[in-house]
């Protein structure tokens, strides 16, 4: 079918990540980014969060809550004051007593030598603590004429009823002072105020009338003042309960799509090690590759000889690692030095453009000869200044490698340097002086605009030589082996990098035959054959550094080389580095250069094969042989070779991830079901009673209690289940069986009502919710709530096999005769678990090849 291999090559060029946004998240949410949920689900997310934000505001809002800090804060004052009267008689009372025990103590030791070791210890204590309340009452005497005074003042009930009274009056005038406050307050109503006075009266009467001796009254007035607010709070945690079940229906998604995923891809990779390994000679074959003509040819090209090229550039970008402190500073200068140069040259080129801007915008020609002068005076300091580009006067000046810096000015003009200033005649004069003096006369100075830009070419040029200089600099600098890496690239048991070359070149030829055939794109052609001119001059390198070799084995008498040959030899390896990296640009691009090329021409070329209707299906068996062959080197490659050590990783991989998943089930089953559950009574309408989820308690509990029966028959299940159902055994059991999944039935409060839209929203989260609950291996209490769903495709109904349905996956390779019961289990577990993956994929990799053949 041309739609697999499709999305096999469409998948290799880049592949689609979501990222989830930031925001002021709660604890329910955690699931991360995965890829079914985007920026739609993302941004209905942040309305949650800021809903969140602005309830959390008007529940703490400081205005609402003034009354309450008010007279909890009187309150305080007052019972600390009773406190104190109540506290100090009784330190008084304790200190008199401690003498007499300590008293009994000394004449009990008399008595009972035996215990003379606990008595002496409780006779220290005793004394430590008569001389702690004697510091005390000592710091009180100065307060006693008070205490005294409210104490006795508390011993008669008049008085007592009078001073609460008066305590009575000052807390209204507090309450009073608070209601200005209070009427800012936009949510909840007067109840809260009278509960606070209610609850300050009887608190106050408390106090005065127990003298701090009797907590209950105390006690009383608390609750009644938290009960008053209580009205208030729990209209904002209902809120904030239904934007935590908002978040947490989007997290449990994501954390089950996650952790399938992790598996999924475990399983992939031992599919696919397992089959390369029953085909090693393919493995070790090069007869398997692509033919130039095979439309596939560019997905083997990107997977196999782009990476090869690319890893090998890596390494000459890096160069060689230091052994000393003294290599690392003098790789690190040759690399700042490189580095200088190409920010300069950014600078150069920025000062330059905007310079010549300035100058189409003059009027006058006089400015803009004077204009034109001072940029080619800028322009020829910043090349050959004191610095160039550098830090520090011993850096090195790649400008004036090539060139010196008398010529520079009169390069950039696109002129000889005159005698004047090479010396040849006097005066001598500098190049700024010689050209003030003839600026007028000069024919190239009559048109400034023409002459800036006779400027920039020479520049560029200019430029185009200087770089050559900073890489041929850090070549000989920075990489000291080159033959060591050179050879590198000519040794591999698979594809050497001037094999992959090969590869690239001879794919490129027959894709502009292509083009020629199909009528393709022609602006692409120019890039393709300077990609081929750039190769090619690698390519060339190589011969003739295989030229050296070859010539050093056809003279075998001369063993020993001269200095000559051995000069040649290493100018070779320099020259073929030098080549790659001017070449490819490593310097600016470093590895990406070809990579980036390539991408773009294999998806033209595929682009242009589907247009044309090109029938992919005799070429797929190849294509499945080939990118299997490049995949498995690549397993091998990471593991150094050791097919052992992949066996062993990847079963570890499957066992963690089969672990996992029921560490899940474990986690945030019932949590899915309840939601499962409401997401079925919205999309039926139903209201959710407790005889509903009583009816649902009971079916589970029996569910639960039919999966231990002996008797395994269909139909024989079915009856003790409904037997069971109504039992008065389950009747009983049920309160528990509910107590301990309470998250799977949850309650009223839980439950959302809003009616689903008419895009039928309730239902597909319910059948997504359904078909990756697959991957929980206990399915009991999904069964019945799931039965018969499906989640469908986007895509026209016309094509076949894009849905997923939820029993057919419950019961796929459960009637497969030719596997074993436990062989059926783990393929029905393996694909219930990837049901929702797959599905994904399939739908993608119809939906691309529809948009191709569009036409």
């Amino acid at each position: 079918m041309k739609t697999v291999a499709s999305v096999l090559f469409i998948l290799s060029l880049g592949p689609i990540a979501h990222a989830q946004d930031g925001g002021m998240a709660s604890a329910y949410s955690f699931g991360g980014a995965c890829a079914a949920q985007g920026i739609w689900t993302q941004s209905a997310l942040s309305a949650t969060q800021n809903l969140r934000k602005v309830t959390l505001q008007l529940k703490d809002d400081p205005n609402c809550k003034a009354l309450g800090n008010s007279v909890q804060s009187a309150i305080q004052n007052m019972e600390n004051s009773i406190q104190g009267a109540s506290d100090t008689p009784s330190r008084v009372s304790r200190l008199s007593q401690l003498p007499q025990e300590i008293n009994a103590l000394r004449s009990f030791l008399n008595s009972a030598p035996d215990m003379k070791q606990q008595i002496l210890r409780t006779m220290m204590d005793r004394s430590i603590e008569s001389a702690t309340l004697g510091a005390q009452v000592s710091q009180d005497s100065a307060n006693m004429s008070v205490v005294n005074s409210t104490a006795q003042s508390m011993g008669d009930f008049g008085t007592r009823l009078q001073r609460s009274t008066q305590t009575g009056l000052s807390m209204l005038n507090q309450v009073v002072d608070s209601i200005p406050q209070l009427d800012q307050c936009l949510t909840g109503d007067g109840q809260a105020v009278l509960g606070n006075v209610i609850s300050s009266a009887v608190k106050i009467a408390s106090s005065f009338a127990s003298s701090g001796q009797d907590l209950t009254g105390s006690q009383i007035a608390t609750t009644i003042s938290k009960l008053t607010n209580l009205t208030r709070e729990r209209k904002y945690t209902a809120v904030l309960r239904k934007l935590n079940q908002q978040e947490f229906l989007s997290s449990m998604a994501c954390l089950m799509e996650v952790t399938s995923e992790s598996y999924c891809q475990a399983r992939d990779g031992m599919n696919l090690f397992q089959k390369g390994m029953k085909d090693l000679t393919i493995q070790k074959s090069k007869s398997s590759d692509l033919s130039a003509g095979n439309p596939f040819v560019g997905y083997y090209v990107l997977n196999t000889h782009v990476p090869n090229i690319t890893k090998w550039l890596q390494k000459i970008q890096i160069g060689v690692d230091p052994k000393l402190p003294t290599d690392a500073t003098f790789q690190n200068k040759i690399l700042q030095e490189v580095v200088d140069f190409q920010k300069g040259v950014k600078t150069l080129l920025g000062d330059f453009n905007t310079g010549v801007e300035t100058i189409r915008k003059m009027e006058n020609l006089q400015a803009k000869q004077n204009a034109v002068l001072k940029l080619l005076t800028q322009t020829t300091g910043s090349m050959v200044g004191q610095q160039g580009f550098g830090r520090n006067d011993d850096v090195m000046n790649f400008f004036l490698m090539s060139t010196n810096a008398m010529k520079i000015p009169f390069a950039l003009l696109g002129m000889g340097v005159p005698d004047n200033v090479s010396g040849k005649a006097m005066p001598l004069m500098s190049y700024s002086e010689w050209l003030q003096a003839n600026m007028e006369t000069m024919p190239i100075f009559q048109d400034p605009v023409a002459l800036t830009e006779t400027i920039g070419k020479n520049m560029q040029e200019i430029i185009r030589v200087a770089n050559i200089s900073a890489i041929e600099y850090f070549n000989r600098w920075y990489i000291v082996d080159k033959a060591a890496l050179v050879n590198e690239s000519t040794i591999d048991i698979n594809y050497t990098v001037q094999d992959s070359l090969k590869a690239i070149n001879q794919y490129l030829e027959a894709e502009k035959g292509r083009i020629a055939k199909y009528n393709g794109n022609l602006n692409i052609v120019p890039t393709i054959l300077d990609t081929q001119m750039r190769i090619g001059k690698i390519l060339k390198a190589y011969e003739n550094l295989e030229a050296i070799g070859k010539n050093a084995l056809i003279d075998r008498k001369n063993i020993n080389q001269t200095q000559e040959s051995l000069q040649e030899t290493a100018e070779a390896y320099e020259k073929l580095v030098t080549t790659v990296y001017e070449q490819f640009n490593v310097m600016l691009s470093r590895s990406g250069f070809l990579a980036n090329r390539m991408v773009n021409f294999v998806y033209q070329d595929y682009i242009m094969l589907l247009n044309n209707k090109v029938d992919f299906t005799p070429y797929q068996e190849d294509l499945f042989s080939a990118s299997g062959m490049a995949m498995m080197d690549k397993m091998l490659a990471m593991y150094n070779g050791n097919p052992s050590n992949i066996q062993t990783d990847l079963n570890m991989a499957l066992r963690i991830n089969k672990g996992n998943l029921e560490a899940l089930d474990g986690l945030i089953k019932d949590n899915v079901i309840g939601t499962i559950s409401n997401l079925k009574q919205i999309e039926n309408g139903e209201s959710a009673g407790f005889f509903t989820r009583m009816d649902r308690m009971l079916g589970d509990s029996s569910e639960d209690w039919v999966a231990t029966a002996k008797d395994k028959n269909p139909t024989t299940r079915k009856v003790l289940k409904f037997l069971h159902k109504y039992s008065l055994t389950n009747l009983i059991g049920s309160y528990f069986y509910g107590s301990k999944h309470s998250d799977r039935y949850g309650s009223e409060v839980d439950v959302t009502t809003a009616p689903q839209s008419e895009f039928d929203d309730a239902e597909n989260v319910r059948a997504q919710l359904c078909i990756q609950a697959l991957a929980f291996n206990n399915q009991n209490g999904l069964r019945e709530l799931c039965n018969g769903v499906v989640l469908k495709t986007p895509l026209p109904e016309k094509l076949k096999g894009m849905n997923v349905a939820y029993n057919q996956k419950l019961t796929a390779y459960q009637n497969d005769k030719s596997l074993n019961a436990q062989k059926k289990q783990a393929f029905n577990h393996s694909d219930r678990i990837c049901a929702f993956r797959d599905y994904n994929i399939r739908n993608m990799a119809v939906f691309m090849s529809l948009n191709q053949n569009k036409k």
